[in-house]
């Protein structure tokens, strides 16, 4: 079988190497080609709940959301910085991103969430003056892979 593919020209030789992947190839854009038009399904994202666990004290790091098996803490700590509030948040579950927001008199502020390195702690640093007056409702959403874990609450700082 070898001595005849040698036998082959060059141009031969190079054909028959080259066909297989023109055939994979050429699948694959067909399928592209035939499905540009056909719009992508939708993946439905689950909504969870969080409930409270008792009273959310910030001054005295007694916060707590749960959700069957996801667990979320949330603690109040000095920043090192004058002027600065650092809320650290440790969920039991590995995470994509969090999102939280104060709500002071129908006035939201966004809250800026990174996570700690090497470590499944995230925190937001923010100034001390989105605390007076006391905001009436911390709302928080919690994203994973196919669901949101969401809460609502008063928080006491």
């Amino acid at each position: 079988m070898l001595r005849w593919f040698f036998k082959q020209s060059l141009h031969m030789r190079i054909a028959i190497i080259f066909a297989p992947f023109m055939l994979i190839g050429g699948y694959g854009l067909m399928d592209l080609w035939v499905t540009k038009d056909q719009p992508k399904q939708d993946k439905p994202v689950a909504m969870q709940p969080l409930q409270l666990q008792g009273e959310c004290l910030l001054a005295t790091n007694q916060c707590k959301l749960q959700h069957a098996t996801m667990q979320v803490s949330l603690v109040r700590l000095e920043s090192g910085k004058p002027g600065i509030v650092r809320l650290e948040i440790t969920p039991s579950v590995s995470i994509r991103g969090i999102q939280m927001s104060l709500v002071q008199a129908d006035t939201e502020h966004q809250l800026v969430i990174e996570p700690m390195r090497g470590a499944e702690v995230w925190y937001a640093e923010f100034p001390e003056k989105l605390l007076t007056p006391s905001p009436s409702v911390l709302r928080i959403a919690l994203a994973q892979f196919g669901r949101v874990s969401y809460a609502e609450f008063p928080p006491l700082f």
